[in-house]
């Protein structure tokens, strides 16, 4: 789909030279490779990037559909398998009754956001909803497994929600903006909870400080490595769509040229008639 909408975009911006400079310049105002004005420039500017309709449909198709569809099926097999081992355990129903709803319920949610991704039209009118939903349900789950798993500890879930972190960095279709606000909630808030939970029943509060603070640092550094490789995927996406334009380029061109040798070969043939027949009106 997006391919077909590069092409036809050249397509556009070629007409478009060829009729603000009668073909004058012809193909060479498009710029060759990656100097002058260029195809590249005018069909993906460094400043326009973001808010180009065609680099956001390429994202989406390209990166962030295949990336939630992979992250839900984890998710999905991830509450499976809670599920079963806790079947297979034997534990008593009505004492792990919150678990089993919880569970059953985020089950039932990804599998229905599973279901509408899989249609395209409706993934790219809430793409924004099913990332929120997602994230929002990874972080009731962490919560939930925090608190239904007996004594509360320090290092209680970190784990999971540095998973959190990773997955909104990563496979979550958050832009780096929104993605640094949804993991700076997950983590704060995480430490937050702990910190009253905890300060409430510690008998000495220094042994607490510094495991917290070891919480403050592992999430630190897990926000670090996820905005850095999400830079460098942005990065590396950005420049493959150039490429991709510049490739496209490439037989608009060529068909440009083309279209532009045969008008001149059909003005050059209509003036040697019309000179022809101009003569020999003269001579009668």
């Amino acid at each position: 789909m997006w391919q077909e909408a590069l092409w036809t975009r050249g397509r556009y911006l070629l007409e478009k030279s060829d009729g603000a400079s009668e073909g004058a310049e012809g193909p060479d105002g498009l710029g060759d490779g990656g100097s002058g004005p260029g195809f590249q420039g005018e069909a993906c500017p460094e400043a326009e990037k973001p808010q180009d309709w065609l680099y956001e449909s390429y994202y989406r198709m390209s990166q962030q559909h295949p990336l939630i569809v992979f992250l839900l099926l984890i998710v999905m097999g991830t509450c499976l398998a809670l599920l079963a081992v806790f079947f297979a355990s034997g534990l008593n129903t009505e004492d792990h009754l919150t678990f089993l709803i919880a569970v059953s319920a985020a089950l039932f949610l990804f599998l229905s956001i599973f279901i509408l991704v899989c249609i395209e039209s409706v993934f790219k009118r809430m793409l924004r909803l099913f990332s929120l939903l997602t994230w929002a349900c990874l972080v009731t789950m962490g919560y939930l497994f925090m608190f239904s798993g007996g004594r509360l500890s320090p290092w209680d879930q970190v784990s999971f929600f540095l998973f959190i972190v990773f997955v909104v960095y990563t496979m979550l279709p958050f832009s780096m903006k929104w993605a640094v606000i949804a993991s700076g909630i997950t983590c704060l808030s995480h430490t937050v909870t702990l910190s009253v939970c905890l300060t409430s029943t510690a008998t000495e509060l220094e042994p607490l400080v510094w495991q917290i603070l070891a919480n403050v640092i592992i999430f630190t550094c897990g926000n670090l490595a996820g905005a850095y490789h999400k830079h460098l995927m942005d990065l590396a996406l950005r420049q493959t769509y150039q490429d991709t334009c510049n490739c496209i380029k490439s037989p608009i061109k060529l068909e440009f040229e083309k279209h532009q040798q045969e008008c001149s070969e059909a003005v050059s043939s209509t003036t040697v008639q019309s000179g022809a027949v101009d003569s020999n009106a003269g001579r009668s």
